[in-house]
């Protein structure tokens, strides 16, 4: 069983990068949940102190939604590209 977790150095090179990038997509992660938690936040404090306001949040993040769409697309490709790389790089299987 030992054998298996033999690398050469190169292959230990390539899983430090590797998992570098991986944690670098936790970390973004991390911080669009954080922004979303604060999101939720203030909506419900806008909904419990005034709920006119609402119409007003609803409008503003219809806007925001269209407006992220293409930095949440380009996103969505930069992870799809990095799994990609990820599962191609040589000696590195399943």
């Amino acid at each position: 069983m030992a054998k298996h977790l033999e690398m050469s150095a190169q292959d230990k090179m390539d899983l430090l990068a590797n998992l570098d990038a991986i944690l670098g997509c936790v970390k973004s992660l991390h911080a669009g949940l954080g922004a979303v938690m604060a999101d939720v936040a203030a909506i419900r404090a806008t909904v419990f102190d005034d709920p006119e306001e609402l119409t007003n949040y609803r409008a503003t993040l219809r806007l925001a939604v269209s407006t992220a769409g293409p930095m949440v697309d380009e996103a969505l490709r930069s992870y799809d590209d990095l799994l990609e790389e990820i599962t191609n790089s040589r000696g590195w299987q399943n």
